[in-house]
């Protein structure tokens, strides 16, 4: 149980998101005067500016490109450095 906490909170349901069903959105106590029409108007906003994981999706497709292209790159570098050794060794 918390004792002693007094804030305000907005719950904003309608996400516009496929991942997420709602949101609930701390206000911070100097805008808590603020009109609750307002403060729903920016929940709504910042929710939908949010977006979702798709910014992971991306990172995560970039990290496995990035991967096979330097896997690949050091791949090579290692065999052009064995194919020089091999041949110095001859």
């Amino acid at each position: 149980m918390i004792k002693g906490v007094n804030r305000q909170i907005i719950e904003v349901t309608d996400t516009g998101n496929e991942y997420f069903e709602r949101a609930l959105l701390v206000v911070r106590p100097s805008f808590a005067d603020t009109s609750p029409m307002r403060l729903s108007d920016e929940a709504h906003r910042f929710v939908r500016k949010a977006g979702g994981y798709t910014g992971l999706r991306l990172n995560r497709k970039q990290r496995i490109r990035d991967l096979v292209f330097k896997g690949g790159g050091f791949g090579a570098v290692g065999m052009l450095v064995g194919a020089l050794l091999m041949a110095a060794v001859r």
